[in-house]
């Protein structure tokens, strides 16, 4: 039965719409059923049943008149009963048709008759008739009535029928599945903006209680979400305020202190203040990672060629110009925590390269580091993870440069993953939102 899950709408409007249709197509067809079995076939049983009669009496009864009087019978018949009598030879060009109140014209034929009956068709004056012999006293007589006489036509009507069960299905279908997955496709979209780093604006909380419930509290969820972080960002920002007040009051000292009394110590001290400081910024940055800055139209290949600029180990082989709609501050951020990040755990050169995709501008800093193990690619980009635990700043940073990257490339819709690189060492990979490339003409330039 796999082939059948393959066939099962995956997203909820799908199996709605499916189950909906399912149900009101099984509804329909069991009342079409019942209506033809309960109303409609007894009508046409007494209505078949009728017919049979006056055609057997009829071909009985001419052959008991006296020839004067069967030319009058015949035209009384046709123009009252809608029945037509022909001696002896059969109608010109008969051959079969398909007619569904045949079958029970004939059951009530042939019980009326006792015996099997053939009955074939021709066409008079661009109407159709039908036809049955009958053999009275040795010998033919020919009764036919038009198919305008049954005045029905099953056909036409089932289609009919088909096609307002179909549009009625399906309207409701599409209005009752439409009513319960549209508050979800905008939970879902809202969901989602809070899973990239944005704040989304509040859900109306109408429709049923259910469902306004659910985005009452998705509301509250959002709102406390927009709360602490503007709690942390204010967190910090004290924190770093009243941080750096002593640490440049301890600057201030180390400077009026006499360096030859201890050169050594206050060296030591003053690295310790830089490294303070260091640590103070990084965590203020991380603060701010989860808000998206301003777009503006950037020269990626300008913006990583002024980024490398004096950095000797960085090999960039230039790139055309791939100007793009991008928040340059937070992409400069990016690139630079992953680059500072790749040459304190390599040794080798580090290389960056830009790709110019128009599905999606994409840069990667690559490195000859030990590389990072496919199971810690996740947790490394958590706040003050890192894979060497001693915590010394000399073999390692303080866990928050991948942090900020991966928070500021979240909050503008940026995909930051890290990759094994063959041959030994990590890809950075920083892939753009599709859309934002504003001058084609330049990917299409590019060298082949």
């Amino acid at each position: 039965m796999s082939w059948l899950g393959h066939l099962v709408p995956r997203s909820l409007f799908g199996r709605a719409l499916v189950t909906l249709i399912l149900a009101f197509g099984l509804y329909g067809a069991v009342s079409l059923a019942a209506v033809v079995y309960y109303a409609l076939n007894p009508v046409a049983q007494r209505s078949a049943s009728d017919l049979a009669a006056i055609m057997a009496l009829s071909a009985r009864t001419l052959q008991q008149l006296a020839p004067e009087l069967r030319d009058e019978y015949r035209s009384r018949l046709l123009r009252e009963y809608q029945v037509m009598l022909i001696d002896e030879r059969p109608p010109a060009n008969v051959n079969h048709y398909f007619f569904p109140y045949l079958r029970t014209f004939k059951l009530a034929l042939e019980q009326r008759l006792g015996g099997p009956v053939e009955i074939v068709t021709s066409m008079m004056e661009r109407e159709r008739w039908f036809w049955v012999s009958f053999d009275n006293a040795g010998s033919t007589v020919w009764v036919g009535f038009p198919r305008s006489r049954v005045e029905t036509r099953p056909l036409e009507g089932l289609s009919v029928i088909i096609a307002v069960a179909v549009l009625l299905i399906l309207g409701t279908a599409l209005i009752l599945a439409g009513r319960i997955t549209r508050p979800l496709h905008r939970l879902s979209a809202a969901a989602q903006e809070v899973a990239s780093g944005q704040l989304p604006n509040a859900l109306s909380e109408s429709g049923p209680k259910e469902l306004a419930n659910l985005a009452h509290q998705f509301n509250i969820m959002s709102r406390r979400i927009r709360e602490l972080i503007a709690n942390r960002t204010l967190m910090v920002a004290g924190i770093s305020h009243d941080l750096r007040t002593p640490l440049t009051r301890l600057r201030l000292a180390l400077e009026m202190l006499p360096r030859e009394s201890a050169p050594e110590l206050i060296t030591r001290m003053e690295r310790d203040i830089e490294e303070m400081t260091a640590l103070i910024t990084q965590a203020i940055d991380f603060g701010k990672s989860m808000v998206a800055g301003h777009r503006e139209e950037t020269d990626l290949a300008a913006l990583v060629g002024d980024l490398i600029d004096g950095h000797a180990r960085v090999i960039w082989s230039g790139a055309p110009p791939c100007r793009a709609r991008v928040d340059a501050l937070a992409l400069r951020r990016i690139l630079s925590n992953l680059l500072e990040n790749a040459l304190r755990y390599s040794q080798g050169r580090v290389e960056i390269q830009l790709d110019c995709k128009d599905i999606g501008p994409e840069l990667q800093v690559l490195d000859r580091g030990q590389g990072i193990p496919q199971s810690e690619r996740e947790a490394v980009f958590r706040p003050y993870y890192r894979l060497e635990a001693s915590r010394n700043r000399r073999t390692g940073g303080s866990g928050l440069g991948l942090a900020v990257a991966y928070q500021l490339a979240l909050a503008n819709g940026m995909e930051l993953r890290l990759d094994a690189r063959p041959g030994g060492g990590t890809i950075a990979c920083v892939r753009l939102p599709t859309g934002v490339i504003v001058d084609k003409s330049s990917v299409d330039a590019r060298p082949g």
